[in-house]
């Protein structure tokens, strides 16, 4: 009797260092809220904002748990062949930050909230009707031959004039600015940051400035405007990592007109994907179409033809 006491006891003991050891470790609401941004602005681009991978492996709490603290700081700070940054070793993290992150990533994963169209409309802005702008080209350079280059850690772009190599000016963006792209008709630069700011920016100014913005989600990386013979500036879309959707807005004006949703079934497995993101967008110039293409799902779709508020022709 006392033999099967021990062995029950010692089972318990197990048991219990088992569970003791898939404990989070602890975190203040402090270091929570700093590891989150840290997540962002260095991770969610390849390990997805849910941390259910994308690029990068997952970074649940199931699988990161098992790791252990030590490994994953190790992992964080070193990287790996496969791809991973060695943001210890690169000094983008400090020590302690790594630490931090390697804590972090064993917590369940915030949901950030969703984006509606109230929340865009409350963040669209026109500082510049367009009936305010010039009629016709008020600067010297030449607008076709200068270049938008990201000063990513600043939130700002800085254009540049190819042929002298001299700053026509910087202007105040998004964090991280993703893509600059040029509008069809050459006139109007429109920028994305990573934190879905997106800024549209008037080149025909004395001094090219922000003319209208809007910030269309928690998390981006593209933005296009319709290139079609007749459609020239007329939409601009964007899509977003988080939540996963694209928004049609006015070309002139950022104001939003259609958002829609790219959650779906994958192609491959027919699953269930709550996050497929929106990465590349293109526009086509033989018919008024954007190809969106999305990330999880494996699916491309042509959501921009017969536009109107009410109503999107789409295929995903």
């Amino acid at each position: 009797m006392k033999l099967s006491y021990a062995v029950i006891l010692s089972s318990l003991l197990a048991v219990g260092s088992a569970f003791a050891a898939k404990t989070p470790p602890p975190i203040s609401d402090v270091e929570f809220e700093q590891a989150k941004q840290i997540f962002f602005e260095r991770c969610a681009g390849c390990h997805g904002v849910l941390r259910k991978g994308a690029t990068g492996k997952p970074l649940t709490p199931d699988i990161t748990l098992e790791k252990g603290t030590e490994y994953l700081k190790v992992f964080i700070a070193f990287g790996s062949p496969a791809g991973m940054p060695a943001w210890g070793a690169s000094g983008d993290l400090s020590e302690a930050e790594v630490d931090l992150m390697a804590r972090y990533i064993q917590h369940e994963p915030p949901v950030p909230p969703e984006y509606s169209m109230a929340d865009m409309k409350a963040s669209w802005k026109v500082l510049i009707p367009p009936e305010q702008r010039p009629t016709e080209k008020m600067n010297i350079f030449d607008v076709e031959d200068s270049f938008s280059v990201t000063l990513r850690d600043s939130g700002e772009i800085a254009l540049i004039d190819s042929d002298t190599k001299k700053m026509i000016t910087i202007i105040k963006t998004g964090y991280a600015v993703h893509i600059s792209r040029l509008s069809a008709s050459g006139r109007y630069l429109y920028v994305i940051g990573r934190d879905a700011r997106i800024n549209l920016i008037d080149l025909w100014m004395e001094t090219p400035a922000t003319v209208a913005e809007i910030k269309v989600g928690m998390e981006a990386r593209s933005v296009e405007t319709s290139k079609f013979e007749g459609w020239e500036d007329k939409y601009v879309i964007a899509g977003t990592y988080w939540p996963p959707q694209f928004v049609i807005m006015d070309g002139t004006t950022l104001e939003p007109l259609r958002i829609v949703s790219t959650r779906g079934m994958t192609t491959d497995t027919q699953e269930y994907h709550p996050e497929p993101r929106v990465t590349a967008i293109t526009a086509s110039y033989q018919q008024p179409e954007f190809m969106v293409n999305v990330k999880e799902t494996g699916t491309a779709g042509q959501p921009a033809k017969n536009i109107t508020t009410s109503n999107t022709d789409h295929s995903l």
